[in-house]
């Protein structure tokens, strides 16, 4: 059974949809790979990123924020929607598991 809701799964059903005429709909190894510099700062709530005030095109989080993230996020076109799951966490916070392996208010791991 195809688990569309575990973002760990999906890069693996993308790789296999191919178009009509059998070739694969995306092409996977021209992809765009972007890195995000963030550093800790405490005095950010859980969840929020800032602008970092010292490194240009970097964002400062708190640490349980920052080891919450999930590492690789994939987006296919230009929508953020596309790979939605919303998942309620046991701390009553409802959060988007495309983005967070652990619950960055409650440090929970996020079971899907």
């Amino acid at each position: 059974m195809k688990d569309f809701k575990n973002p760990d799964s999906l890069l693996d059903e993308i790789k296999k949809i191919q178009n009509h005429i059998e070739q694969p709909n995306f092409d996977l190894d021209r992809r765009e790979d972007i890195k995000v510099n963030i550093r800790v700062d405490e005095k950010i709530s859980p969840a929020m990123f800032k602008p970092d005030p010292l490194i240009p095109g970097g964002y400062v989080a708190n640490s349980l924020t920052i080891r919450a993230m999930r590492a690789d996020i994939f987006v296919l076109g230009d929508s953020l929607d596309d790979f939605e799951t919303n998942i309620t966490c046991a701390c009553g916070r409802t959060l988007d598991a495309q983005f967070w392996k652990l619950c960055p208010y409650c440090a929970r791991e996020i079971k899907l």
